[in-house]
């Protein structure tokens, strides 16, 4: 996503909490480029603790690390530092807690160099690669972790068969994984995790780099194979190439994002398709846009996270904005009612002292809310990341 080259001198930090005078907003850690750096993903919350993954290891790259700290903030650790390419490289979005392990994948590296499936224990010990993705019909570059159903792993990779992504499944008791669908355009290339509602599990593919195809909602059944296409996104402003996964109600309706068109290098995002909020009726199959990113400036750009429903009734999110590609917004925390009305800007991030490019999905713990930011923090620079907490 963003390609920087970091020469910020930062003093070493292991604990920090600070409020920048917005409300709630809090930085719980600044992640100081020698534990840990460009943290790409969410936060999943355990017995007291959150933990995280970072793509880089330290300012210089490497393979990226598995984190855990306190939810005050205090008591960093790097529970795994990925400086062995067979464990792969670059840890993405973040991890699913399945008993005392927590599982999560890496983009590239392990036996193929298409990137593995792990597994850690809570407390850094019992690392394994669970699975190595071989390619083609197995799947490539997995971008986020997968999902519990029936006390096995669900998950998707971006590449897979013709470039086009797989959905395969993870059995801890019998240690085998198995391909379950490939993806082909279009509807390919997924991005986020699945959404699990009733037998089925529900995600959204992005057809990355079309110009012509925006991506779907599908939806697959593990009892039978089941496998059915929902919704095609239109693009521009009717919603297109999403980065993230659905939120699940409790009743019938879905809730998520879109990014909007992912430029290359030196491309500039089209004005009318900087992302939009969601929702899909699983009864009456309707479809509505929430929230259009690109008819107002200030609301952040560019939505990446899935949608969290919060107890309060509201829909919460975080849009990370278009400065990495040349525009002037860093990102933002929003909410929104259900049906679209009230939306409401919560936090706006800086770059500096707040972080810039706030990351994927929400995390909700007794009323805060808990996320990351890929760049910026404590300095005036860009910094190497942080995680973050708001409470109203």
């Amino acid at each position: 996503m963003k390609l920087k080259t970091f020469f910020l001198a930062i003093c070493s930090l292991s604990f920090c909490v600070a409020c920048w005078g917005d409300g709630g907003f809090q930085i719980l850690h600044q992640f100081d480029g020698t534990n840990g750096a460009v943290p790409y993903g969410s936060v999943t919350y355990s017995d007291g603790k959150l933990y995280g993954t970072t793509v880089n290891s330290d300012s210089s790259g490497g393979g990226g690390t598995v984190y855990s700290l306190n939810i005050n903030g205090s008591g960093f650790s790097a529970l795994k530092s990925f400086s062995n390419s067979a464990d792969g490289e670059q840890v993405y979005n973040g991890l699913t807690l399945l008993g005392d392990e927590l599982y999560g994948i890496t983009r590239i590296g392990g036996a193929s160099s298409y990137g593995t499936l792990f597994k850690i224990g809570t407390d850094g010990s019992g690392f394994s690669v669970v699975h190595d993705f071989a390619g083609g019909n197995d799947g490539a570059k997995p971008y986020s972790a997968p999902t519990v159903y029936g006390g096995k792993l669900y998950g998707m990779t971006l590449n897979g068969a013709n470039a086009s992504g797989a959905l395969y499944c993870y059995d801890p008791s019998t240690q085998q994984t198995q391909t379950l669908h490939s993806f082909s355009g279009p509807g390919d290339n997924p991005f986020g995790s699945l959404t699990l509602v009733g037998q089925w599990l529900y995600g959204m593919t992005s057809d990355h780099r079309s110009t012509t195809e925006h991506g779907n909602i599908f939806r697959y059944k593990p009892a039978d194979g089941a496998y059915e296409v929902l919704h095609n996104f239109a693009g521009g402003t009717a919603g297109g190439y999403p980065y993230d996964s659905l939120a699940y109600d409790g009743g019938n309706m879905l809730y998520g994002t879109t990014l909007g068109y992912y430029p290359f290098t030196g491309e500039t995002v089209p004005l009318a398709d900087e992302g939009v909020v969601f929702s899909y009726n699983i009864s009456t199959n309707q479809y509505a846009v929430l929230h259009d990113f690109a008819a107002q400036s200030g609301d952040g750009a560019k939505p990446n996270s899935s949608m969290l429903i919060g107890g309060d009734g509201w829909l919460y999110g975080i849009a990370h904005g278009n400065e990495v590609w040349g525009g002037s917004e860093f990102g933002t925390l929003y909410r929104m009612k259900p049906d679209g009305g009230s939306f409401e800007i919560l936090h706006t991030f800086n770059s500096m002292e707040n972080g810039d490019v706030p990351m994927r999905s929400l995390t909700l713990v007794d009323g805060t809310i808990y996320g990351t930011t890929a760049y910026g923090g404590q300095g005036d620079g860009d910094g190497y990341g942080t995680v973050w907490s708001y409470t109203r």
